[in-house]
């Protein structure tokens, strides 16, 4: 390894062998998604994992989210799979969108991002919708957590795919793309986003209906606990992950403090849920 590569290398994997993985035919997301084996961080293990790339307009950015995201969500005691950078040879992505996702052929690699779960060999990611599955989810000890979490990041855009089984009642989130309400926000004045409500409003429609009032009520404890008990941090890996994914110097910074901030709303923002009824309901599942 160049020396002068070596701190980037240490926040970012690099993929030797990726398989397309199929969505689902109503999913309209533009993202590519492979399965294979990547060169962990530090080059130092391989692993299984999944990996996405995204169109090249809002690639750094998109990448950036996710794994910000996925410390945070550490930081919150949330499960969530090792998630980092990934550098992914264009001779190895799939011929049909390669054109679309690498304008570009002056480069041999793009970034994608990598996720896997090293603790458990059998995970599933599924569109199962049926009353057993929306039972297994809603009797989650995290659901509530995660939504409460969700709400803190304003990431709209969690529903049963983004969710993935690692047994009963047992999960691990993934797709954290959209946080900050999907929108494009390296440089632009974050206080904008403090009082926002995430609309509409975590897990999705398929979950919709097993909200009761004990789930409310967990709501306001968990988002109490939040105010009260978690205060977020800057991650160790932000400026190398700021350069990686060409942010602005200090990005993670101001977003952690504006998250911090956002905290102290978090009760009144899951009460207008309350009120306007949507708890659990996106209306899109993205």
């Amino acid at each position: 390894m160049l020396p002068g590569l070596q701190p980037i290398f240490s926040v970012c994997g690099h993929a030797e062998q990726l398989n397309v993985k199929l969505r689902t035919p109503s999913d309209k997301n533009p993202n590519d998604v492979y399965f294979g084996t990547v060169l962990l961080p530090g080059c130092r293990e391989r692993a299984h994992a999944y990996v996405k790339i995204f169109p090249p307009a809002t690639r750094l950015q998109l990448v950036y989210n996710e794994v910000i995201a996925h410390h945070l969500a550490l930081q919150c005691e949330l499960p969530s799979p090792f998630t980092f950078p990934c550098a992914c040879p264009v001779s190895l992505m799939r011929s049909g969108s390669r054109a679309f996702m690498v304008p570009d052929d002056r480069y041999p690699f793009v970034l994608g991002v990598a996720s896997f779960d090293g603790g458990f060999k059998d995970t599933k990611q599924s569109a199962n919708r049926s009353a057993a599955a929306v039972a297994d989810v809603m009797n989650w000890p995290q659901v509530a957590r995660v939504a409460v979490f969700d709400e803190l990041l304003g990431n709209d855009d969690r529903h049963l795919e983004n969710l993935v089984r690692r047994g009963p009642h047992d999960y691990l989130t993934i797709d954290n793309e959209r946080i900050l309400f999907g929108e494009q926000w390296f440089g632009r004045d974050l206080a904008r986003f403090r009082a926002r409500p995430c609309d509409p409003n975590i897990l999705a429609d398929t979950i919709g209906e097993a909200t009761d009032e004990v789930m409310k009520k967990r709501m306001m404890s968990v988002a109490q606990y939040f105010v009260s008990g978690t205060l977020l941090e800057v991650p160790d890996v932000a400026g190398r992950l700021e350069q990686l994914c060409s942010a602005p110097a200090g990005t993670t910074d101001r977003l952690v403090a504006m998250l911090n901030d956002r905290r102290a709303l978090l009760q009144t923002l899951m009460h207008y849920h309350v009120r306007k009824g949507d708890l659990f309901q996106a209306r899109t599942n993205r």
